[in-house]
């Protein structure tokens, strides 16, 4: 092989090479940009154990689950189904759990007397301002022959409330009693099941009770009992979303783009959208209700920016307190029972909501 051809041949396996340098070159710069950029943001999706008891008035979560908002803030949620309140607070208290949709109870005002770490972040499930449907039902003998007439009269009577003193339930008749000059010392509560108030009122062995729908309807259309009063604490706002405070101190950004997803989960329900069909599957998969329950039953309120009403928190303490149902005698600061803040800076990175 001449020269020439030995240089022509060496140069074009040096061509050859360099072409395959470029090209692995390349493939590497590729493989690290999509390490970077592709796998991480698909798979690394922040985790996020939320508690929930399986009611409607939790159903802004639910709807930021199912209609993928949570995703969007780039979110897994594990729910915990629990009991009660009562038990998702002690989960929140450890910081075993993020987050959790609680009824307000004078146990909640005991355990941030205590010191529990934990706090009110948002409003979930709000009372109507007029026509609620939580209401206090007296026998309709005792209305009839007039020794009931209002709330007044129900001084020694025996009142039915589910869960008995200390309930959210028993935060309507404590409020109405206390508007009337008199206290639950007054009165003697039952610790009565709601399906089993129907019953106690065909065979009379309570004079009144504080109940909500189905239960209230029965009651009433069997004749047995008749309204006594409505709309008690018309605006209150007795369910609640709660951060635990390590989820609060230790996971901020996580906790601010919940709130964002939760206050889109809210808005997607307002109005003629409550029963979207992606809004009633998101139902579905969280409460023990049916499709047609819920199409019937008047649709819960919801602020659309999940707004901390503190003046609602303060007079729900303020009278569990004065019922003596609360382990302390000194007003709690609003600082140790609610953050406000999440809810706020998700309105401002969301917008204003529109009607």
């Amino acid at each position: 092989m001449s020269d020439s051809a030995r240089s022509r041949a060496i140069e074009g396996k040096e061509k050859k090479m360099n072409r395959k340098n470029s090209i692995l070159a390349i493939m590497l710069a590729l493989t690290l940009l999509f390490s970077i950029f592709g796998p991480k943001e698909a798979c690394a999706l922040d985790k996020v154990k939320v508690a929930y008891v399986a009611i409607m008035n939790f159903a802004p979560l639910y709807v930021a689950i199912g209609r993928d908002f949570m995703k969007e803030q780039n979110i897994e949620v594990e729910m915990e189904k629990v009991a009660s309140g009562t038990e998702a607070m002690a989960f929140l208290a450890q910081g075993s759990l993020d987050a959790g949709g609680v009824g307000i109870t004078a146990a909640t005002f005991n355990a941030f007397n205590k010191g529990f770490d934990l706090r009110i972040v948002a409003s979930a499930a709000l009372q109507p301002q007029k026509e609620g449907p939580t209401i206090i039902i007296v026998r309709k003998d005792l209305k009839d022959s007039g020794k009931v007439k209002s709330i007044s009269d129900l001084k020694n009577m025996k009142i039915a409330i589910a869960g008995g003193p200390g309930t959210t339930g028993a935060y309507f008749v404590a409020k109405g009693l206390k508007e009337v000059g008199l206290t639950v010392k007054d009165i003697e509560i039952v610790n009565l099941a709601n399906p089993d108030m129907p019953l106690a009122f065909e065979k009379a062995s309570v004079d009144a009770a504080l109940v909500g729908p189905p239960y209230s309807d029965q009651i009433i259309a069997g004749g047995k009992g008749v309204l006594l009063a409505q709309d008690v604490a018309p605006g209150a706002m007795t369910t609640v979303f709660m951060y635990s405070g390590k989820f609060i101190k230790e996971r901020t950004d996580v906790a601010k783009r919940f709130m964002v997803a939760l206050v889109k989960g809210s808005r997607a329900m307002q109005g003629s959208t409550y029963l979207d069909p992606a809004n009633l599957k998101a139902y579905l998969k969280y409460v023990t209700s049916t499709e047609e329950a819920i199409r019937k039953s008047k649709p819960q309120v919801y602020d659309p920016n999940l707004k901390v009403f503190i003046d609602s928190i303060k007079n729900m303490e303020e009278v569990f307190r004065w019922a003596g149902w609360t382990n302390y005698t000194t007003v709690i600061p609003q600082e140790r029972m609610a953050d406000p803040s999440f809810a706020d800076l998700a309105v401002k990175v969301l917008g204003p909501s529109k009607p």
